[in-house]
């Protein structure tokens, strides 16, 4: 035998001499047992060429030979030699005695460690198999010692196990190993043991699962990092918060590195915190003994008894989901045997099928209820909480394959989801946190294989939450808000929500309603509304609301970023968003499956239709709103809602169109629906035939024909309409069974029994109850003068009496609940009403309730577009935007406008950034400048009086906008330019200087003659101006300008000062000088902007300023050497305001012009000009046309003085302009 076998059991042996009790049968066997092995093993064997020869040329188990010789789970050692050694490990394992199961401990997870045991692990397989899993399971069975020592020798030798490349534990043998250590977590006294435990079990997972994507055993990993696990306090559980993870991370770690060949630096595996244990109760069963090694496929075909209860969730609810992948399943129709002929599918399938039912063990524990005599046992919550944590994990951590995959995608639909729907309304915040973990994970990484779940859950779990805004469950509310902050982090995520669900027909708007319910929830409940928050709930969650929606717009800014290719140095998300493509945000297409492949080319059908994807969206999206708009109008006036469907071609004009309406449409009215079909006009009655032989009631029974029928709408409260509804379903019902009846009379006749009996049996308001004896005498002779038989009518009569007839919606709804809402108009009423419903007992979920749900599945499932769309549109922003900018505007404005307080303002401010870059890199006109104007008007600089820290803010944020998005305002530099000009005022004001109007403006008796003369030479300068007094005290945004006037200096004196300390002219000279960055199309719209910045100024005869024109000589001559095609274009615009300017009737501006204009012509004709261009002739031009339009003696004095001292300065340079010159001079002698 290997010495190092020898060296490991020798002293193994030795311990259970020492220590075995004599006066214990089963222990004095055990010494007798460990005494003759020790003799063997310590004596020298024999030599024997056929023992030398046989460990070396072991023969296949499939293939035997001649030879008796079968290779055991020892290496090198025979099957009988294995059990001979490993006998006393499984008797000590028993023993109950703390110091033999110590040693035995030891020394099985040495030999595991060692590579010294090999194999698989199996109960069911070949006798090596069935050992190494008898040895695990007496491991697993020692546990109820409560020994601490012992616990943590257990933990070391499972994970060990489970960790091992030449130990497989597969199926029944790794989930006794997950269960033993979550038995552990449960009931050992010591927390440094709970908290090994956890961690140990999520080692175990974090293993299973890679494997599994790898589809290899031998995947090297490497150990968690315990702090992730642990670092949250153990709530509910009263163990110390303050494990010690640093002796936790050496001992997994150590088990780890031990395992011959399976550490490898990898990536690091995240994990999260909380812990929980609970009862299994079949959890960890693999149930039907066919599964046990059987083909894989057949795993999610058969019916799972032990799937908590088959009244709870079938399984067949999703099967048709995987009918027709089973080949992704495992080897098709393939048994044990053949599997053996490829190893690698082998594994591959194991691999899975483990990493399954560790997933669907977890789901089932996660859905454990307390029992009704113990409703708040904590230990069925730590167990609750410790399954969600581990899935947790498990979403948040998985791989391509469990990503993609029918098989596990099938698994969430059918385990997960039911899970979800059983904790998401749990009052226990753990819980409901965990709950809502999990649904963000599905979102963020599964959401192209989840399409229709995420979209029946989003409003159950997130909005339901979101949009109760008056009586909030305070820790709910700000658990759900953090995630959203979260989810809206990840602008993937945010744009793939609207095209799928917001442009899908038959989904709820879900993005529009997360944008409107966290508008509602930053501004608060309504005034004059009671609410159970007090004021510093409200106020955070305020505060947290408006962190979604500034993350909603940074979000969309970076995804337009990426399509766009904008760069953007400052923003931090493009990295981190760049690393979620490698994870959450990895669509099928860059997965190497087979899944991948058919998802991309739906997703990009219509692509290849010929159809671009934002025309589609619009159509979609079009199509949506007037269908919803066309539904509202029916839930008001059924005639008209038809008639605008029908107009808008939503609905076919034949009966039989309107019928199919009616019937299978979510979000009708039903009461209104039977109103309609109750109508004797012809159309009205056409459609209610047509809806009455659309139902197939053959071979069934009266009372169950007649509770389909009246699924789907309310009967109407008019007997006449009664009689026609019910006269036209007896003649269907007796069409569809021939001999039910002698005639339809009678079905008509009992059909009116059959809905009186309803009221009278099931309205609480009606006391004496109607007998069978008075059914039936009620009913005697109605079959054309006969009875019909008194066991039939007993029998409907129990029916009726025992199950009421309900219209469908009714069936779980209050009838006083009349919801208004989306949810109403989408069907999704039921369901949330579900969740939300007072039952008798905490967390009970009834057959009904589940059966209900089921339904609701598979209709989402049904009418839901199964396509996912990933969006790569970027003007699908532009509908996204008009979905939500007006809740965004309101929502930064009013808190700018009534708080101070500076966070408040920080996440205000940075909203309007964000709007506005999106807004303006998508050209949305209407949209940008509505957030440029507000967040102007928020400067104060109209009003400097009232001047605060806040506004101070909101003018940093503008300029930090002209340098980030110039090249995208277009117009909206106006706005800004204002607010600079406004600024240099108020610099002049605080500097004490004398303001321009000193220079340049009109005297009294040119004032006079100004105002009288009806010159509109400058556009706009008929306003009068406002008290320049008043301006500086109150001035509006919309006034010309502050003013320098002393009645105003004192008021202004204190805010300018902080102005002025906080923001210098420098800064806002900054924007001029930068402006030569801009590219060809901004630079345009910022010379177009300034001009008209500058008219503004100029307006006022009496108080002009010439701010602005003296920055556009400034911004002229930084500009002058781009190319001449964006040169000519800045000059068309110039040319134009100088020639306005030039020719005003405030002859000091119209001077101050033609100088400025001469200092660009001398800088111009440095430039050297090549033959027959033209451009110097465009550039002179405006001293032309001045010089032919004023009348001022000086101006066109000063023109001939300005063009003789050109031709003096720059006569070799001059060519083509040679010829406005000589035009000038022939002008100047005119």
């Amino acid at each position: 035998s290997d010495p190092r076998l020898v060296e490991a059991f020798v002293p193994f042996l030795e311990k259970l001499v020492k220590n075995a009790s004599w006066r214990n049968k089963a222990h004095s066997k055990l010494s007798h047992t460990a005494k003759s092995i020790l003799d063997r093993l310590q004596r020298p064997p024999p030599p024997s060429p056929t023992a030398a020869q046989t460990p070396s040329t072991p023969t296949s188990p499939s293939t035997p030979t001649s030879s008796s010789w079968q290779p055991g789970p020892l290496r090198n050692l025979s099957l009988e030699d294995s059990e001979l050694l490993l006998s006393p490990i499984s008797s000590a394992l028993g023993s109950g005695s703390a110091k033999l199961v110590e040693a035995a401990l030891e020394l099985l997870h040495r030999l595991i460690a060692h590579s010294y045991i090999h194999g698989e692990a199996d109960p069911s397989a070949d006798p090596s198999s069935q050992l190494v899993a008898s040895l695990l399971e007496a491991a697993c069975n020692a546990l109820h010692l409560d020994d601490e020592h012992i616990e943590l020798l257990l933990l070391k030798t499972l994970l060990s196990a489970v960790t091992s490349t030449s130990v497989c534990l597969h199926g029944d043998c790794l989930l006794r190993a997950v269960r033993a250590c979550y038995d552990m977590y449960l009931g050992s006294r010591s927390t440094v043991n709970q908290a090994t435990a956890k961690a140990s079990l999520v080692q175990m997972l974090v293993i299973v699962f890679r494997r599994m994507e790898a589809d290899s055993s031998t995947i090297p990993v490497q150990p968690i990092v315990v702090a992730e696990v642990i670092e949250l306090p153990d709530a509910g559980s009263g163990a110390s918060p303050t494990a010690d993870a640093t002796f936790v991370q050496g001992f997994i770690s150590k088990i780890i590195v031990d395992i011959d060949g399976a550490f490898t630096p990898l990536a690091r595996t995240t994990s999260s915190a909380a812990a929980g244990t609970v009862p299994h109760d079949g959890a960890f069963e693999t149930t039907a003994a066919t599964e046990e090694g059987a083909n894989p496929a057949d795993l999610l075909d058969s019916t799972d008894k032990d799937m908590l209860d088959a009244k709870y969730w079938e399984i067949s609810m999703y099967k048709t989901a995987l009918e027709g992948r089973k080949d992704e399943l495992g080897v098709e129709g393939a048994v044990v045997a053949t599997l053996d002929d490829d190893a690698d599918v082998r594994i591959g399938n194991k691999l899975r099928r483990d990493a399954f039912l560790v997933f669907r063990a977890l789901c089932k524990l996660s859905m454990k209820t307390p029992p009704k005599d113990a409703p708040a046992d904590p230990i069925v919550m730590r167990g609750k909480i410790l399954a969600l944590e581990l899935l947790k994990i498990l979403l948040e951590n998985a791989g391509a394959v469990f990503r993609t995959s029918e098989r596990f995608l099938g698994a969430i639909k059918q385990y997960l989801c039911l899970s979800l729907l059983k904790n998401c309304a749990s009052s226990h915040m753990i819980v409901f946190q965990l709950s809502c973990s999990i649904f963000i994970s599905l979102v963020s990484r599964f959401r192209p294989g989840l399409k229709a779940e995420i979209g029946v859950f989003f409003p159950m779990i997130i909005l339901r939450v979101l949009e109760n805004i008056a009586q909030p469950n305070f820790q709910a509310k700000m658990i759900v808000l953090r995630f959203l902050e979260k989810l809206c982090t990840d602008s993937q995520i945010l744009v793939d929500i609207f095209i799928n669900y917001d442009c899908d027909v038959h989904s709820s708007n879900i993005f529009e309603r997360m944008v409107n319910g966290l508008l509602k929830t930053a501004q608060g409940p309504p005034a004059g509304i009671a609410t159970t928050l007090v004021p510093p709930q409200d106020t955070t969650m305020k505060s947290e609301a408006m962190k979604c929606l500034v993350s909603i717009l940074r979000s969309m800014g970076d995804w337009m970023n990426k399509q766009l290719r904008i760069p953007d140095p400052d923003s931090p998300k493009i990295e981190s968003e760049q690393n979620d493509n490698d994870g959450g945000n990895e669509f099928p297409q860059t997965e190497i499956n087979g899944d991948a492949s058919s998802e991309v080319s739906d997703s990009h059908s219509e692509v290849s239709n010929g159809v671009s994807e934002a025309a589609s969206l619009e159509q979609r999206r079009a199509y949506k709103m007037e269908l919803q708009e066309g539904i509202a109008l029916f839930n008001r006036k059924p005639r008209k809602g038809i008639e605008f469907l029908i107009n808008a071609n939503k609905v076919g004009e034949s009966a039989e169109d309107i019928a199919a309406f009616l019937k299978s449409t979510s979000g009708l009215n039903k009461t209104m629906i039977g109103d309609y079909l109750g109508e004797r006009e012809d159309l009205s009655l056409k459609v209610m035939h047509a809806y009455v032989d659309s139902f197939n009631f053959q071979n069934m029974e009266f009372d169950e024909a007649i509770r389909a029928f009246l699924q789907g709408f309310r009967l109407p409260g008019e007997a006449q309409k009664i009689d026609r509804v019910m006269e036209k379903f007896a003649e269907r019902y007796c069409k569809c069974n021939p001999k039910a009846f002698s005639s339809a009379d009678t079905a008509y006749v009992l059909a009116y029994s059959v809905i009186m009996l309803n009221t009278d049996a099931h309205n609480p308001m009606v006391k004496n109850k109607m007998s069978p004896e008075d059914f039936i005498r009620n009913n005697r002779g109605i079959d054309d003068g006969k009875d019909l038989p008194e066991e039939f009518m007993r029998s409907l009569y129990g029916r009726i009496w025992k199950k009421e007839i309900k219209m469908k919606e009714d069936e779980f709804v209050p009838h006083q609940q009349q919801s208004t809402s989306s949810n109403k108009i989408l069907g999704l009423d039921n369901i949330l009403n579900i969740v939300i419903r007072k039952r008798g007992s905490a967390m009970e979920t009834s057959d009904d309730l589940i059966k209900h749900m089921q339904e609701q599945f598979k209709e989402k499932a049904r009418m839901s577009e199964s396509v996912f769309y990933p969006a790569t549109d970027v003007v699908i922003l532009k509908f996204m935007v008009e979905v939500c900018w007006a809740p965004m505007l309101a929502a930064f404005s009013v808190p700018l406008d009534q708080s101070d307080d500076e966070i408040v303002i920080s996440q205000c401010l940075e909203g309007f950034r964000c709007a506005i870059h999106v807004t303006a890199a998508m050209s949305m006109k209407t949209q940008r400048d509505a957030f440029i104007t507000s967040l102007a008007k928020f400067t104060s600089l109209h009003s400097a009086a009232d001047i605060k820290q806040k506004n101070i803010e909101a003018i940093k944020a503008i300029l930090l906008i002209a340098d980030e998005d110039g090249n995208y305002l277009q117009e909206a530099w106006e706005h800004i330019l204002t607010c600079v000009s406004r600024f240099e005022n108020l610099h002049l004001v605080g500097e004490g200087a004398p303001p321009d109007a000193t220079f340049f403006a009109l005297q009294q008796p040119d004032l006079d003659k100004s105002k009288q003369a009806k010159s509109s030479i400058i556009p706009g300068l008929k306003k009068k101006a406002p008290n320049a007094g008043a301006a500086s005290k109150r001035g509006t945004y919309d006034s010309a300008g502050v003013g320098g006037k002393a009645s105003g200096v004192d008021q202004m004196n204190n805010a300018v000062t902080i102005l002025l300390e906080q923001v210098g002219i420098a800064e806002m000279n900054r924007v001029f000088i930068r402006s030569q960055n801009l590219n060809s199309e901004g630079i345009i719209d910022f010379v177009k902007a300034l001009c008209k910045v500058s008219m503004e100024e100029l307006r006022s005869a009496s108080d002009p300023r010439v701010f602005s024109l003296t920055k556009i000589v400034e911004i002229t001559h930084y500009n002058m050497n781009r190319i001449r095609l964006v040169w000519s274009s800045i000059w068309h615009v110039l040319s134009e305001f100088f020639v306005t300017i030039g020719c005003s009737e405030n002859l000091s501006i119209a001077i101050f012009a033609m100088d400025s204009l001469r200092q660009l012509a001398m800088k111009f004709l440095e430039r050297e000009e090549l033959a027959n261009y033209n451009f110097q002739n465009e550039f002179m031009k405006p001293f032309v046309v001045v010089m032919r339009k004023s009348r001022a003696v000086e101006i066109r004095e000063l023109i001939i003085r300005c063009v003789s001292q050109m031709v003096l300065a720059r006569v070799n340079h001059v060519k083509s302009g040679w010829k406005s010159m000589f035009m000038g001079f022939c002008n100047g002698i005119i």
